[in-house]
């Protein structure tokens, strides 16, 4: 899985994007790495942060783990409710989560930050297939 097809997946729960800002253009904001409006809030930064092997045949790898690190940015304490919708999708998804970092306040930019990191295996096809 690539981290554009993790965004277009979460773009699909009604549940998280009904909690998000909307850019100029009416899309939910959840971005690839960077957001290109830098003032909407909420909002989710997706990057891929890891990718193994995690099963094999005959030195051939049979399955893949991808992990995701997701940032969840807002100018108000919205973290849980984005966190909680979020969580479900993921698991809906088939993702597991494996760490979260817990919520925090930058005052400098007065916006308030979350980082949750996310796992899924994926079987690779056989090559003889």
């Amino acid at each position: 899985m690539e981290a554009s097809t993790l965004v277009d997946n979460l773009l699909e729960s009604v549940e998280l994007t009904t909690l998000l800002a909307t850019d100029p253009y009416g899309h939910p904001a959840i971005y690839q790495i960077l957001a290109p409006e830098a003032e909407v809030f909420p909002r989710l930064a997706v990057f891929e942060s890891g990718r193994e092997y995690t099963r094999f045949a005959d030195d051939l790898p049979l399955e893949e783990a991808v992990t995701f690190r997701i940032d969840l940015y807002a100018r108000e304490n919205v973290l849980y409710q984005v966190n909680t919708a979020l969580h479900s999708a993921m698991r809906l998804l088939g993702f597991r989560r494996d760490a979260q970092v817990q919520d925090d306040y930058l005052p400098e930019i007065d916006i308030y930050v979350k980082s949750v990191t996310y796992t899924i295996k994926v079987p690779l096809p056989y090559p003889w297939q």
